[in-house]
């Protein structure tokens, strides 16, 4: 039986890609219709890889919360070897080699490009949490998908009432 992906109620079907649920008062498409009550599962079926870093605003406005999670890990591990490289040519330039002048530079620009990448992640997620992650370690990542995982084993059933006997 198909059922709303919200309240677990039926629902009726409108159109090939359109269904209504009653309970919520409201049309729902195709991907927010489940069956027997199941509750939709938000894990992604894979993880996001280092070229989606160079996806637009409103490309990364379409990702998944964990996937802008783990997208938000990348780019702080990206920004900070960045910044390992912009060192050692600062302490080169400080003891005197004044031909690392334009790979500071180059640099500082990389450096720059990856904090704002850091900053469309974080205040994408604070969208949607209401916080970003000071720290993105692998057990939270981990710990988050598992209990995602759970929430979603639950199915939005309610039990017929049994009769009652006088």
């Amino acid at each position: 039986m198909k059922t709303c992906a919200y309240c677990g109620s039926p629902v009726k079907s409108i159109d090939r890609h359109d269904y209504y649920c009653s309970f919520c008062m409201m049309k729902l498409k195709h991907k927010d219709v489940q069956e027997n009550g199941k509750r939709k599962n938000y894990l992604p079926a894979s993880q996001p890889s280092l070229s989606d870093l160079n996806k637009s605003t409103p490309e990364l406005m379409c990702f998944s919360t964990v996937e802008l999670l783990f997208l938000l890990k990348f780019a702080r591990k990206e920004r900070a070897e960045i910044y390992k490289q912009r060192y050692i040519f600062i302490r080169a330039m400080k003891e005197g080699a004044k031909e690392f002048t334009e790979a500071e530079q180059y640099t500082f620009s990389e450096y720059e490009n990856a904090t704002r990448r850091c900053f469309v992640l974080e205040n994408l997620l604070r969208e949607r949490i209401g916080y970003y992650p000071a720290k993105l370690t692998d057990s939270y990542l981990q710990t988050l998908a598992a209990r995602m995982e759970e929430s979603a084993k639950k199915d939005m059933v309610i039990q017929k009432p049994k009769p009652i006997e006088n």
